[in-house]
C-alpha cells in the first residue's frame, strides 16, 4: 500500500503483505504501524476501501471512469457522478506515479523471483529513489523511452485478492456512517457550485 501527494511523491509505502490480501487488512495493518492521517485531512482512496472520514472512496455503483465520460462526453447529471468523475481526476495522479515507478524501475515486474524480504526492500528502495529524483526535479518523461531490457518469460503478474474481498475490517464499519456524511456534503457542495457556474 502507498500514499502519494500531488507532487507525484511517496509519502508512506506499507510494503509486505502478500497479493492476495485485501485493501482493508492492509490499510488497518498500515495504520497500526505508523501511518496516520493527519487531523482535518483525508486520502482518496478506489472503491475497494471502506468510505470513512480519513478514506473518501468513490460512490459504489456510479460511473466515474474518465475514458467513459470523455468518450460519451457526458456531463455529470448528479451530486454523484460529479464526485466520482473530480475523485477519478485526482486519482489520475496516484495511477501515473504507479506507472512511472514501473516504466522506472523494471524489476519491480520480476521481483517475485527473490525472496519475499528481498522483494520487500526492493519496492522500498525504488519508492526512495522515485522520491529521490523527484526532490532533484529528475525527468518524469525518461521511462517512456527507456529499452525493455527483461525477458518477458520472467515478468510475474502479482494476483489481486480484492475481488475477492467483499468485507471491511470492523474497524471502517463504525466510521462508515460518518465518511458517508462527509463524502455527501462535499458532493453535494461541489454540485452547488457545478450548477451556479452553467447557469
Amino acid at each position: 500500500m502507498v500514499a502519494c501527494d500531488f507532487d507525484l511523491k511517496f509519502v508512506h509505502v506499507h510494503a509486505g503483505w502478500e497479493g492476495s490480501a485485501s485493501d482493508a487488512r492492509v490499510l488497518q495493518d498500515a495504520l497500526n504501524h505508523g501511518f496516520h492521517v493527519p487531523h482535518g485531512k483525508f486520502y482518496l482512496v478506489d472503491a475497494g476501501y471502506a468510505n470513512t472520514p480519513q478514506f473518501l472512496a468513490p460512490y459504489r455503483g456510479t460511473r466515474y471512469h474518465l475514458k467513459e465520460q470523455g468518450e460519451a462526453r457526458q456531463r455529470p447529471q448528479n451530486y454523484k457522478e460529479l464526485f466520482n468523475l473530480r475523485h477519478a481526476q485526482l486519482r489520475n495522479h496516484i495511477e501515473r506515479i504507479i506507472g512511472i515507478l514501473k516504466m522506472r524501475f523494471p524489476i519491480l515486474k520480476v521481483a517475485a523471483h527473490y525472496s519475499v524480504d528481498k522483494q520487500i526492500d526492493i519496492f522500498v528502495a525504488c519508492c526512495v529513489l522515485h522520491n529521490f529524483i523527484r526532490l532533484h526535479k529528475g525527468d518524469m518523461e525518461w521511462p517512456k523511452d527507456a529499452p525493455m531490457e527483461i525477458d518477458p518469460n520472467q515478468i510475474v503478474d502479482v494476483p489481486n485478492g480484492d475481488h475477492d474481498y467483499h468485507g471491511d475490517i470492523h474497524a471502517f464499519n463504525y466510521s462508515r456512517q460518518a465518511g458517508n456524511q462527509m463524502r455527501d456534503h462535499i458532493a453535494q457542495g461541489m454540485w452547488n457550485q457545478y450548477v451556479s457556474r452553467r447557469a
